[in-house]
């Protein structure tokens, strides 16, 4: 659907997932991690999640900030953060290249935390699986 609304900013979040699909074609990305994630994980050897869970407009009419969360899994340490490396190295790239889908441009990349190791109460639980976060500040913009 097309709007004439000056004011309406795209989908950063379809967006960022789809510049994740764009960089890591081999695994499967997702906004939510999928009840099936270890199978996902262990039949492409890894997972990615991005998720937008916050962010500001920045200019009323060109400009949205989101905060976006950026999580992989994968069997081993290693790759857990060889795919979470990979992945931001994709978003930065790709914004430098303004990439973009029909919602629209990714504009400015900004790094919150990079990639880091982390657990929780589920994956602690899963002592043959390792989770990296990382936390960026992406714009995008509309076409």
């Amino acid at each position: 659907m097309v709007t004439t609304e000056p004011y309406l900013m795209p989908d950063s979040e379809r967006i960022v997932l789809h510049a994740l699909r764009t960089v890591v074609p081999e695994h499967r990305c997702a906004v939510y991690l999928p009840a099936d994630w270890q199978l996902a994980v262990r039949k492409t050897g890894g997972l990615v999640i991005g998720r937008r869970v916050g962010g500001t407009m920045k200019d009323k009419r060109y400009i949205d900030e989101g905060m976006f969360t950026v999580q992989t899994y994968a069997t081993s340490r290693a790759d857990a953060s060889l795919l979470a490396r990979r992945a931001r190295a994709g978003l930065v790239r790709l914004t430098f290249e303004q990439f973009g889908n029909a919602d629209g441009y990714l504009s400015r990349f900004r790094e919150a935390t990079g990639p880091f190791m982390t657990t929780d109460p589920m994956t602690e639980a899963q002592t043959d699986f390792y989770r990296f976060s990382a936390n960026y500040m992406i714009a995008t913009r509309p076409r």
